[in-house]
């Protein structure tokens, strides 16, 4: 007698590619993105001089390891969350909570990472390739994951060293006054052409040149600072650096970079502990009905600029870091050798 097989009808788990795990995110980020710019009639990047000294913008933490979360995106998508239901700064895993002996209550928010990957190719044999240079064959690339976060103000029974801590009291923001050292060691290392004078700020391509007004010409020393760093994220579009495209399929190129720049320049000067100009984000007006259309029929737009802001500014501090050590080096090699001589 012959018996039927019973069939594993379990069904495997489909196996989603980088761009479609990007393109669920996109959705799910859009619409936390439209509606808080419906609500508050500004972008989430957007911060008046007129925060508190104890303001979390940009600054969302793991609540365990205290390190900030990484990538402008996330960092925008907590700010709007925690400002919305009126939370602090801290974040935690479902992991980390049960480990804690805490509880939870109420949705996660979804963050991401770039996790990078390499590995060494092999022929039949399971010998190492090499290339005609004899160094091992590798492939690399990035994979896209997605993972949940609750903020300690959700939870309970969290030790006292993980929960949010009650908010200080607001402090008036103090303008600047005259060059601020780090910035001017920061901008100076990155070593860019920069061409001073005029009345107006731009990125040349076909020279590689960056036009800037004089210090002394702009009203505040955040509005100089603010305008830099957008030239400077531009500048790093070209082959050799970044390599990012002026046309973007069916987008608006030149809205699209802007995006870039605009999200870079806010990453950059919150790493140098400058506040942007409030006349900054009045430049991005004429671009702003075009970022809001592109969403409907885009929903990566905001994404894919965002990861290019974030490999912009990644840009610079390496160059900036790495010119300066250097200089660094040589400034010591130089003393040494007056010494010796």
């Amino acid at each position: 007698m012959a018996y039927a097989t019973k069939k594993n009808t379990k069904a495997k788990k489909a196996f989603k590619t980088n761009d479609e795990k990007i393109g669920s995110h996109a959705n799910h980020f859009n619409a936390k993105f439209i509606a808080y710019v419906e609500k508050n009639k500004k972008l989430p990047w957007e911060r008046d001089w007129n925060t508190s000294g104890s303001d979390d913008f940009l600054d969302q933490r793991n609540a365990c390891t205290q390190r900030p979360y990484n990538y402008f995106l996330n960092q925008i998508y907590l700010s709007m969350e925690a400002e919305a239901n009126g939370w602090g700064n801290q974040w935690i895993t479902k992991n980390g909570i049960e480990k804690n002996g805490g509880t939870f209550k109420g949705s996660p928010t979804w963050i991401y990472g770039w996790f990078y990957w390499e590995q060494v190719q092999t022929n039949e044999k399971g010998e190492v390739l090499k290339d005609s240079k004899g160094k091992d064959v590798k492939k690399s690339g990035y994979n896209f994951k997605t993972y949940r976060v609750w903020n300690t103000d959700q939870c309970e029974g969290l030790p006292t060293k993980l929960q949010s801590t009650d908010e200080e009291d607001a402090v008036e923001y103090t303008p600047l006054e005259g060059r601020v050292d780090n910035a001017e060691e920061y901008i100076s290392n990155i070593g860019a052409n920069v061409t001073f004078g005029g009345d107006r700020a731009y990125y040349r391509p076909s020279t590689d040149t960056i036009g800037m007004p004089t210090f002394e010409s702009f009203k505040t020393v955040e509005g100089y600072y603010s305008t830099f760093t957008h030239e400077l994220i531009h500048w790093t579009k070209t082959e050799d650096r970044c390599k990012r495209k002026d046309n973007h399929a069916s987008r608006k190129a030149y809205a699209f970079e802007e995006l870039i720049a605009e999200m870079g320049a806010v990453y950059t000067m919150h790493n140098l502990g400058i506040k942007m100009d409030k006349r900054a984000f009045d430049n991005h007006c004429a671009y702003v009905d075009s970022w809001m259309k592109a969403l409907d029929k885009d929903t990566r737009f905001i994404i894919d600029a965002s990861m290019q802001a974030d490999r912009a500014v990644k840009f610079l501090n390496k160059t900036s870091n790495e010119n300066g050590t250097s200089k660094l080096l040589n400034k010591l090699e130089g003393e040494l050798k007056k010494k010796v001589a």
